[in-house]
């Protein structure tokens, strides 16, 4: 599988990234969605550690947001 540098629409990259994550589980789409799932928690995980540590003023007013619009 060749991995894509530019894609047209951000739903080229999404569907190359699932193939990727699947093709890396040997075809195994529970443990691929386990792996993901764990990943997800953990850079969650991270934000909040992060975000505890900056400033409003040094992230200039930026502030992370934990639940996707």
């Amino acid at each position: 599988m060749s991995a894509i540098i530019h894609a047209a629409t951000p739903n080229d990259i999404a569907i190359d990234l699932a193939e990727a994550v699947l093709a890396a589980h040997e075809g195994d789409a529970v443990a691929a969605l386990r792996d993901v799932i764990a990943d997800a928690c953990f850079l969650h995980q991270q934000l909040l550690i992060a975000s505890t540590f900056i400033s409003y003023g040094a992230a200039r007013g930026w502030r992370p947001k934990f639940v996707r619009e």
